[in-house]
């Protein structure tokens, strides 16, 4: 799939918007025709309309159809990626003819590396050897200096990372991780014909590895040979069942061939292991409504998010004597916590009078209302900061779910009403069982006196009433409403852990500060929901309330991100993740202010296609390049986009991990990476 699917898609976006129409070009003449309509629209636009399109990196040319496209090329490229290229019978025939072995392998390396220098930009072939010369001169190693190809490649530097891999690995052609990136690179820089006689040298000593079957899968899925790509991709599923990138292009396959329901499954094992913005866009074209649980978690939530669990409410009575001997502390409690939230809104003033109008429409949202009706700018992983990152679009899909029947707002909703029934109740009932308690307990005159006759009431024992009638309370009211209020906050600490573990990747900083101070509000309100007092006239039991107390109500936590990784390529570039935060430290290491070259020099990455992935993963298990999967390091998923979901594997699920050394680059189903590359 060549460079120019982004570029028909883009220019058949902007053809069908100035134009009105309706359906989307099958063929390549129609295309032709929508692109000239697309450049007399272009020609009609104003010198400031032409300049602010240029700003947005928006060219005001349209380009010609490249040669040799196809109408299958046409529909796959207006599909949104959905659709599988054709069969290129040039670059089938143009796979050399040879069957490396170890002795004719450093020969093949130094034409793979004859054909990059004469394909590359001669900017991107002049800054590959300047890093390359660079690090090699400052005494790094061929690891060290193939390892930062990677990384060049990750930051969208797909030229002098292709021509680096190629030096790093004729040099040291016995480092299989090297010749396995490089034949990744390859495929999805646009000549698969020179990767596939290395992935079937690599695939006979590693039979299994399911990199090495990946990426020789993806070659051909490159090439249009599906039913070839489509054996060594079984291959990889059944050994790792939710690989990404095998799965995703299965699901291309087999959604090409009609099959949606299979192609659906194939997509949703993918998201179990990383998620892309592609990826989630894809099911949606395929109608299917993604939900929380086809998709993995980011990060580990933190267990006590705020410290929640750390501010508790004092023990609840559970009789009269008991309140008797608890009062104190409730009403110390009960002081402490509007003492509590008055600082609370205290602390709220800055985000209500902040000049900025948007931290005031937050804060007027953020009140009550849903987390759909709020629109902000979110974190991002992408280094492009281009939109929404993956994680928040993931936020969006869980945070609904939650309001749906059967999610945590529908059960706090339904523990409150039946809070609120029980109150109703004791409110309808009290009266008149006061009285009648007051009727069984009166006191009569057995005989005459100057007080009364014989026969009349006397009155009632106040001690005998109050007790009985806090029996009555506690029995059908205040027993069943602490269960309740229990009920309720567990139901409540979910949804707030839940809420901040999502908002975190949805809100930029300041409004997330807003969001937390109001979740702060929000538990301390369910806190303070107490018993219905019954203690009126101890004095009349000839006992006496305890009045002083010791209770101190705990301080709430900060919220921050317990989860720290870090890539380290070597010769000090790196890349940095906190949480949905991210740093890239790529500025050539010891060569930094010499590397300048931005992908084509004009500072836009040709990473054209939106499902380019590639995963890279620290620690190998068992022989050969690092797999998917793997039980211990962690891995990175990157589109155009740029870097769109980080992962740690089980067995370095540490809260700070550091990935170097071996590392490996697994392809997706793109290529054409490279405009000079395929031909």
């Amino acid at each position: 799939m060549k460079q120019f699917f982004l570029v028909t898609i883009t220019l058949l976006l902007v053809a069908n918007s100035f134009a009105q129409k309706k359906t989307n070009p099958v063929t390549t003449s129609e295309a032709e025709a929508r692109m000239k309509d697309a450049q007399q629209q272009l020609n009609k636009l104003t010198p400031d309309q032409k300049k602010m399109m240029e700003q947005m990196g928006v060219s005001t040319k349209a380009p010609s159809m490249p040669a040799g496209a196809s109408d299958a090329d046409v529909k796959a490229a207006v599909s949104g990626g959905m659709g599988v290229p054709s069969k290129n019978a040039t670059l089938i025939a143009a796979i050399p003819k040879i069957t490396i072995t170890e002795i004719n392998l450093p020969a093949y390396l130094a034409d793979v590396n004859k054909y990059i220098s004469g394909h590359l930009s001669n900017e991107g072939k002049a800054a590959g050897e300047t890093f390359y010369t660079g690090l090699k001169g400052a005494g790094y190693d061929e690891i060290a200096i193939a390892n930062n190809a990677t990384g060049l490649w990750i930051n969208g530097n797909l030229e002098p990372a292709t021509y680096i891999m190629g030096k790093a690995a004729v040099t040291d052609s016995k480092n299989t991780d090297n010749l396995s990136n490089l034949a990744a690179m390859l495929s999805m820089a646009g000549a698969p014909h020179m990767a596939i006689p290395i992935l079937d040298f690599l695939i006979k000593k590693y039979p299994d590895n399911t990199t090495i079957l990946n990426n020789l899968g993806q070659a051909w899925f490159y090439l249009g040979e599906t039913d070839k790509a489509n054996a060594q991709l079984d291959k990889v599923v059944k050994a790792f069942a939710y690989h990404p990138q095998a799965n995703q292009t299965q699901c291309l396959i087999l959604q090409s061939k009609g099959k949606t329901a299979q192609a659906i499954e194939k997509m949703k094992n993918s998201m179990q292991h990383s998620v892309t913005l592609g990826k989630i866009n894809t099911l949606r074209k395929m109608g299917y409504k993604i939900k929380g649980a086809d998709m993995r978690k980011p990060f580990k939530p933190d267990p006590n998010p705020l410290g929640l669990k750390n501010i508790i409410r004092p023990e609840a009575p559970t009789d009269y004597n008991s309140e008797l001997k608890l009062k104190a502390d409730w009403d110390a409690f009960e002081k402490q916590i509007n003492n509590r939230q008055m600082e609370l809104s205290k602390a709220m003033q800055p985000f209500i009078n902040n000049n900025n109008q948007n931290a005031l429409e937050t804060y007027n949202k953020i009140q009550g209302k849903s987390a759909n009706e709020i629109y902000a700018s979110s974190p991002t992983l992408t280094k492009k900061g281009d939109g929404r990152s993956v994680y928040a679009v993931m936020a969006d899909i869980h945070l609904n779910e939650m309001n749906k029947d059967g999610g945590i707002a529908y059960r706090l909703k339904t523990i409150k009403a039946k809070i609120d029934a029980l109150q109703k109740d004791y409110i309808a009932k009290k009266d008149a069982r006061l009285k009648e308690i007051q009727n069984q307990n009166s006191v009569i005159a057995t005989e005459e006196t100057e007080e009364g006759k014989a026969g009349e009431n006397l009155g009632y024992d106040g001690c005998v009433v109050e007790r009985k009638f806090s029996e009555w309370v506690y029995s059908n009211y205040n027993k069943p409403l602490e269960d309740a209020y229990q009920e309720y906050q567990h139901q409540l600490y979910l949804k707030i852990t839940e809420e901040l573990y999502w908002k975190q990747f949805k809100y930029p900083e300041a409004e997330f500060e807003a969001i937390k101070i109001n979740a702060k509000k929000e538990w301390l309100a369910a806190l303070v929901s107490r018993y219905i007092p019954t203690v009126d006239h101890p004095e009349n039991c000839k006992q006496q309330i305890i009045k002083e107390s010791k209770y101190k109500l705990a301080d709430f936590e900060d919220l921050n991100c317990k989860y720290h990784s870090s890539l380290n390529f070597g010769g000090g570039n790196s890349i940095e993740t906190n949480c949905s935060k991210m740093t890239v430290n790529f500025s050539g290491g010891p060569l930094s202010g010499n590397i300048n070259y931005q992908s084509d020099y004009t500072g836009k990455d040709r990473l054209v296609n939106g499902t380019v992935e590639a995963t890279v993963i620290e620690k190998s298990v068992g022989a050969g390049p690092v797999q998917a999967g793997a039980k211990a390091g962690m891995g990175i998923e990157f589109t155009s986009r740029g870097i769109e979901d980080v992962y740690v594997n089980a067995e370095a699920s540490a809260m700070t991990v550091t990935a170097s050394g071996k590392m490996s680059l697994i392809s997706g189903n793109m290529s054409g990476g490279i405009s000079g590359f395929g031909k």
